[in-house]
């Protein structure tokens, strides 16, 4: 039976490359040193899953360095991407996608992304991003504060409503408040129930109060 390194060398041109291959069985750490040809890995990958015993029906991907770690393009060759002999690649089932987050803009300028575990709202946070990206919009609406006569009076001082990741990472937010309105698109969310995000959508603060622009990046 050939082993892997016959498998993966289609020729004996001098930009062979030899690599360390790791992969995963049974929970186990493998490791072979392969000796193939300086393709693309769309065209490796079918002789290293078979080599390595693994189900070709996996969504498998080649990675530098380890199981998370950046993962090749699968049309490029590997000596394009900065692979060279000596390195250590990775046979990886391990799919990672890049984490979608949830940005919140607020009507007089000043777009925030919010932190990957989610953020309360509160009348303050939403005044100090004014205050950070439009100071002269914040000096009109700590006037109109004083006079009551500003949308961000609609916003409580506690926590109004919740933005966060549920546990699959789709963006969600929940009302916090009975007694004060939490709107997306125009519809009153019951509180503590949870509402899904999408981009584009209006999330409105009190009756008539602040609107905000939620988008997902």
């Amino acid at each position: 039976m050939r082993t892997i390194a016959e498998r993966t060398t289609m020729t004996t041109r001098q930009d062979n490359l030899t690599v360390t291959l790791h992969w995963l069985h049974a929970g186990q750490e493998q490791t072979t040193t392969v000796v193939c040809e300086d393709s693309p890995p769309a065209q490796l990958l079918p002789l290293l899953l078979a080599g390595c015993n693994l189900a070709a029906n996996q969504p498998y991907q080649l990675r530098e360095g380890a199981a998370d770690g950046r993962a090749l393009r699968e049309a490029i060759a590997l000596s394009a991407q900065g692979i060279r002999s000596g390195c250590h690649l990775w046979l990886s089932d391990k799919v990672v996608e890049r984490r979608v987050r949830c940005l919140i803009s607020l009507p007089d300028g000043g777009d925030i992304l919010a932190p990957t575990r989610g953020i309360a709202l509160t009348r303050s946070w939403l005044l100090q991003l004014l205050a950070l990206s439009n100071p002269t919009a914040h000096a009109r609406e700590i006037t109109l504060l004083e006079q009551r006569n500003s949308a961000f009076a609609y916003v409580s001082k506690r926590p109004h409503c919740t933005i966060r990741p549920n546990m699959d990472g789709a963006w969600i937010v929940a009302s916090e408040r009975n007694d004060i309105a939490t709107l997306l698109n125009g519809v009153r969310l019951a509180p503590g129930v949870p509402a899904p995000i999408a981009d584009g959508d209006r999330l409105t603060l009190g009756d008539g109060g602040l609107g905000l622009r939620l988008g997902l990046v």
